[in-house]
């Protein structure tokens, strides 16, 4: 199970940003480091086991991007030299196998999590299994929940799979985004559940963290213009992405506890805002304490009593009390 620590886990998805350039690639998992990521991902494939040939357009970009199997075996140790986890989507079932040797962490895309034959060989394969969820329901999840679940244990479900919601459009308008639904499957399902962007900027990845979301995958571009290509204008490039980070791990502080508990730093002040009773004239021995004779007044000095105002005005003054004395819990009774 991935060590959350109360830090979400931030991937920076190259995806083919790299354009099929493999010293691009290296450059960007080295970008993707500086820029405090956790993680790197790319996209695996070979071309004619994931396009059919009459999508014409499609393949030959396809696989104009598309990188060696040893290619990415050399991406993984640079990243593992970075100390950042090598995560890859594998788009055909060759693929998966060589995903299967060399990856940290396995994706499956919203387009495959239907994909039964690719999602089978992850479940028996014992890895670490991320999956999108865009195009699917919150029945469609529950549905697939029970089908992971006639393979292995709810405890093994819980160390291995990872969920992250997910809006299938690119880029996706904010007004559709829907980040609630992060809150609705933490709270309907036992799932762990992160967020997979599709936005333009870097917004949409604060308020999922702050949601609950503990996994954040966005896009990463060197150049938000560096091609026609798509992906690269809803990525974010290598500053945005390093604000983007700070601004999680700001919040994240922010966050704190799930708790309620009087902090530390606000202890100093509890003597210095707390109010206490003060006579507001002579108060004769077994006389009611009121609002007629006593002020509540922040004192001048720490108490080294505690006073509880709820229920004052039930007791009488046990001793003559003077105009301007503080009143302490062994003058009442």
């Amino acid at each position: 199970m991935l060590n959350f620590n109360k830090k979400a886990f931030i991937i920076a998805e190259i995806g083919n940003n790299h354009e099929g350039n493999f010293d691009l690639a290296k450059k960007l998992i080295l970008l993707a480091s500086k820029a405090n990521a956790d993680a790197v991902k790319f996209q695996t494939y070979i071309t004619h086991k994931f396009i059919h040939r009459e999508s014409r357009v499609r393949f030959k970009k396809l696989k104009k991007y598309q990188l060696s199997h040893e290619q990415f075996k050399k991406l993984k140790d640079v990243a593992k030299k970075l100390n950042l986890k090598f995560i890859s989507t594998p788009l055909d079932l060759d693929s998966a196998k060589l995903l299967k040797s060399i990856c940290d962490i396995v994706k499956i895309a919203s387009s495959d999590n239907n994909f039964y034959p690719l999602l089978d060989f992850f479940i028996k394969s014992k890895k670490k299994v991320i999956i999108s969820t865009g195009m699917l329901s919150y029945l469609d999840i529950v549905n697939l929940r029970k089908y992971i679940l006639k393979k292995i244990s709810k405890f093994e479900l819980k160390k291995r799979f990872y969920f992250l919601y997910c809006v299938t459009s690119y880029p996706a308008e904010k007004k559709k985004t829907n980040l609630n639904s992060i809150r609705y499957l933490k709270e309907k399902t036992d799932l762990n559940i992160g967020y997979s962007d599709h936005t333009l900027g870097i917004e949409a990845c604060i308020v999922a963290r702050i949601l609950g979301a503990n996994i954040i995958e966005k896009h990463f571009t060197i150049d938000n213009h560096f091609s026609k290509f798509r992906d690269h204008l809803l990525s974010a490039n290598p500053k945005n992405f390093k604000t983007m980070v700070e601004y999680i791990r700001n919040a994240e502080l922010m966050l704190g506890d799930f708790e309620k508990k009087i902090q530390t730093t606000e202890k100093i002040f509890l003597n210095q805002l707390r109010r206490a009773p003060y006579a507001s004239k002579n108060i004769i021995k077994n006389d009611y304490l009121n609002l007629k004779n006593v002020d509540f007044l922040r004192p001048e000095k720490k108490l080294k009593h505690s006073f509880d105002l709820k229920d004052i005005f039930k007791k009488k003054a046990k001793y003559n009390l003077f105009k301007g004395q503080l009143i302490k819990p062994g003058d009442i009774k």
